[in-house]
């Protein structure tokens, strides 16, 4: 891991653990691959840096264009693995870039529902999970859009890890282009109560 992004992420890190209470829970029993996806459900801006932060290794993210438009904070955060993903999402360019990256045994950051005012799941994750046979990692991100009521112990900023899905289990269960069904049990699993 290069050195700015270990003091980046460990001092989001720390940030969460004294001021918006954090627990995590679920992630020391897991044994993560190389060119994994870990995926969670998508709930505020500060998402992707405060999953980001918590692992203790690199991860790739998508990033709305519009943030590169500041060309110094369109570095940081591409140095940080931000890469620009135009509105219209998960083109057939955007889901090649994040193919190359598991392929390279890279791992990334996805949101099935792709952006935080949707409630349904976009089949591009499970395009890019099924064409690299990517094991993914859902987490349930819970009290991230009430920082407030965590920063006074009222709530704690949780990130649940579930049970993870394997290639083998879900070319078991979904044929080649059923992904919007596909989508929609990653983000189920991600939901549901049981771990």
């Amino acid at each position: 891991m290069r050195f700015f992004y270990r003091l980046t992420t460990t001092s989001i890190r720390t940030l969460m653990h004294f001021l918006w209470n954090l627990k995590i829970t679920g992630m020391k029993e897991i044994r993560f691959k190389k060119g994994c996806i870990i995926c969670a459900n998508h709930q505020s801006a500060f998402d992707p840096p405060f999953l980001g932060s918590i692992f203790p290794f690199e991860c790739y993210f998508m990033a709305k264009s519009e943030l590169f438009k500041n060309k110094k904070f369109g570095a940081l955060i591409g140095y940080l693995n931000a890469i620009p993903v135009h509105r219209r999402g998960f083109t057939r360019g955007t889901i090649q870039k994040f193919i190359h990256l598991l392929e390279d045994k890279k791992n990334i950051v996805m949101f099935p529902e792709g952006s935080r005012k949707s409630f349904s799941a976009k089949p591009g994750i499970a395009k890019i999970a099924w064409e690299t046979d990517a094991p993914i990692y859902p987490v349930q991100i819970e009290n991230i859009d009430d920082l407030w009521a965590c920063f006074f112990r009222k709530k704690q900023l949780l990130f649940i890890f579930k049970k993870p899905i394997f290639p083998k289990e879900y070319k078991s269960m979904f044929k080649e282009g059923e992904y919007r069904e596909f989508a929609a049990f990653i983000l189920n699993r991600i939901n549901s109560i049981e771990r």
